[in-house]
């Protein structure tokens, strides 16, 4: 009887935060790596991601048509400077378009009365500004480089923090991950072209706007010579994962469970690709393409990314 009063089609707002975390990962240097700057070191870097899909798992991991066709764009720039051997500081902006979104705000129980309060949608059109600024320190855990861990701030900015098609989170949110990588080519005594990252980062989010888990696995193979070093051509295949935990209830990527005591959480998994060059002058560039191909409560949808990053001495 609770299921029927509060069922509501649903369309899913995907959170640019999720975007901007994720990039802030991939563009490190193409090569396997923690993410650590030698002291003095400057990479700035730029990346341009678009999703798109008309279609979402629901609670049971069904597949349901969207309530409109999703064409989001995130343009992301980010900058990071090695402090010293040991920390290396980073921080990203991001710019985003959303073309539509809604929010589901779940059915409640009254714990006194036992009666329910149905369910309501809230829509919204297009949405585009500056959505989420990230800072944060990494920090290496060994002398190898195959070790890090960080801690970041997610803040929000001056976007309309109640739009169903806001352009972030909505709420300050505090971070810290972890990544492990193999031996760098300078100290692998068996040098070969495979390489592997791993890595997971948990951010909690004040206000009540609910917490991610998201984590990843790649393996890189240098197609040139120059294995893992800072030059040459590189490719990639990665499996991400995401996992949105609600807080009071609500959250912009979870929206609503039919069954009341499991409507907190939503996971994605997404299988990219990915193709770097690096050139000697400490430029360069990357393509990737991917899908979402299993997931609960959150969008199917194709993505599609360009990046270019730029290293330096002082």
């Amino acid at each position: 009887m609770i299921s029927d009063a509060v069922r509501p089609a649903t369309r899913l707002l995907q959170r640019l935060l999720a975007v901007a975390t994720a990039l802030v990962i991939t563009t490190l240097p193409a090569h396997a790596g923690v993410g650590m700057l030698g002291e003095g070191f400057n990479l700035s870097s730029t990346s341009l991601g678009v999703t798109g899909g008309s279609h979402h798992w629901d609670v049971q991991r069904k597949v349901i048509p969207s309530i409109c066709q999703r064409r989001n764009a995130s343009l992301v720039q980010g900058y990071e400077y090695g402090y010293s051997y040991f920390h290396t500081v980073f921080a990203s902006v991001a710019f985003a378009y959303r073309k539509c979104g809604q929010i589901n705000r779940a059915a409640r129980i009254n714990p006194l009365t036992w009666r329910v309060r149905p369910g309501y949608t809230i829509l919204a059109g297009q949405s585009m500004g500056l959505g989420d600024v990230v800072v944060g320190v990494r920090t290496r855990l060994n002398h190898i480089d195959t070790a890090s861990w960080e801690i970041l701030l997610a803040i929000p900015t001056g976007y309309d923090n109640n739009s169903a098609a806001r352009l972030g989170r909505g709420a300050l949110g505090l971070g810290v991950g972890l990544l492990f990588s193999s031996l760098p080519y300078s100290v692998n005594s068996n040098p070969n072209p495979w390489g592997w990252s791993l890595g997971s980062r948990f951010t909690y989010y004040f206000s009540g706007k609910g917490n991610t888990l998201q984590s990843f696995i790649a393996a890189q193979y240098a197609l040139t010579d120059t294995n893992f070093e800072q030059t040459g051509d590189f490719g990639e295949i990665r499996l991400a994962h995401s996992t949105g935990f609600a807080l009071s209830g609500v959250q912009q990527q979870i929206f609503f469970n039919q069954v009341p005591n499991s409507m907190t959480n939503s996971d994605q998994t997404v299988l990219q690709l990915k193709y770097s060059h690096s050139f000697s002058t400490g430029l360069s560039t990357s393509a990737h393409i991917g899908k979402a191909f299993f997931g609960r409560n959150t969008p199917i949808d194709y993505t599609l990314g360009l990046g270019v990053s730029y290293r330096w001495k002082d």
